[in-house]
């Protein structure tokens, strides 16, 4: 029979076996310290694990593993990858993709203008790209009268485009047009009455004839004297109303009210050529008068010409009317 230690037992419950079971099973402990828990062990209690350990939580199954009958590693048969019967992969119901309601078009023709001090060109001294031609234009380089530092203008393949440039010295210009359509009757007439006067011209204005021993007949036609002059007036008005028609002269540069003024100029001075051929005696100061086979006086050309000044004006006024222009009195007849 074992006899007890000196001193005596432990009591039962205070003894480090009793505690180290009470804490292994997680027991409530004594009455003076309740559960207790068991402690985690220090650090190098245990060795350290060996190269490739993976926790059983990251393990997969052993290669060549095929698992029970019936197993099946993939998704159960019917599943499907994609998205639910029904779904839409457009807009919801009722969304608008256009603009909203109330919203209103700009007019046709609108055009955003940039603001005010916007620059859309270059900067000044700004030069062009390296890579577009490799090198600088050389001085001087652009049209007639240039400033200096002109470059080449930006354009397609690095030529400037149609119209940048006036045309050179000595190029032909822009053709003029002529529409006969667009011709008025007064236009017209204007040009027919100038046309007529230059035929009337040389006609004979004045005569002499001799109807004694000897027959014959003088006579001096537009040209002669200073006859000339209602002529050559008449027809400039014919010749520049028709650059007019074809566009080589503008209602700007001359103005429908001067070509009605020189028009009436002629009419006016062909009155006083038919005057003086009725008491133009052939330079002899009237020493022909009242010999017997010998008269003399006005022909058939000054009356013809006469005629053609006076339709001449009468149209051009019409013609100057019907262009906007204000005349002393309004002239009757179509336009």
């Amino acid at each position: 029979m074992s006899q007890p230690p000196p001193g005596g037992s432990p009591p039962p419950d205070e003894s480090p076996a009793a505690e180290a079971q009470s804490g292994q099973a997680g027991g409530p402990g004594n009455a003076a310290t309740g559960p207790q828990q068991a402690a985690p062990p220090p650090p190098g209690a245990y060795p350290p694990p060996p190269p490739g350990y993976q926790p059983p939580s990251q393990q997969g199954p052993p290669p060549g593993y095929q698992g029970p009958p019936g197993y099946q590693q993939g998704p159960p048969p019917g599943y499907q990858q994609g998205p639910p019967p029904g779904y839409q992969q457009g807009p919801p119901p009722g969304y608008q993709q256009g603009p909203p309601p109330g919203y209103q078009a700009p007019p046709p023709g609108y055009q955003q203008q940039p603001p005010p001090g916007y620059q859309q060109g270059p900067a000044p001294g700004y030069q062009g790209q390296p890579g577009q031609g490799g090198y600088p234009p050389p001085p001087g380089y652009g049209p007639p009268n240039a400033p200096s530092g002109y470059g080449p203008p930006a354009g397609p393949g690095g030529y400037p485009p149609p119209g940048a440039f006036p045309p050179a010295p000595g190029s032909a210009g822009p053709k003029p047009s002529f529409d006969a359509s667009k011709v008025t009757i007064s236009g017209w007439g204007v040009l027919g009455a100038s046309a007529l006067t230059l035929i009337a011209s040389f006609f004979s204005f004045w005569h002499i004839t001799s109807t004694g021993f000897i027959s014959a007949s003088v006579g001096l036609n537009g040209w002669s004297l200073w006859w000339w002059i209602p002529t050559l007036l008449a027809i400039a008005v014919g010749v520049v109303y028709g650059l007019q028609l074809f566009g080589v002269l503008s209602r700007d540069q001359v103005k429908p009210v001067w070509l009605v003024y020189a028009a009436a100029v002629s009419f006016i001075l062909m009155v006083g050529v038919l005057v003086q051929t009725f008491i133009y005696a052939g330079g002899s100061g009237g020493a022909l008068t009242g010999i017997d086979g010998i008269s003399y006086g006005p022909s058939f050309g000054v009356f013809f010409a006469l005629i053609t000044t006076a339709a001449l004006t009468y149209f051009t006024a019409l013609a100057a009317q019907g262009a906007g222009a204000k005349l002393p009195v309004k002239v009757p007849g179509p336009a």
